[in-house]
């Protein structure tokens, strides 16, 4: 999937308000393996989806890293539920 199809994707299923680096939301790590899994991540986005997931993990090593959430964030494909 092509990153401009995922950012109409996401922003359907995310609202409206995109998270800044500065106020990503704890996302705990609670395998502590040092990545976010897919389960790990709906914690904070609910509506993520597996080929959403799939799509942000750019090293595509079944987890998403600081940097990989970070970038995600600031393109705006990775959005704040509202409310």
């Amino acid at each position: 999937m092509n990153r401009i199809a995922l950012i109409g994707l996401l922003s359907l299923g995310f609202g409206a308000q995109t998270l800044s680096a500065q106020t990503l939301p704890a996302i705990a790590d609670t395998d502590g393996n040092g990545l976010w899994s897919l389960e790990e991540m709906q914690v904070a986005y609910p509506d993520l989806t597996q080929d959403a997931f799939t799509a942000l993990d750019a090293n595509a090593d079944g987890g998403l890293d600081a940097a990989e959430v970070t970038a995600a964030v600031a393109e705006g494909t990775l959005l704040a539920k509202e409310g």
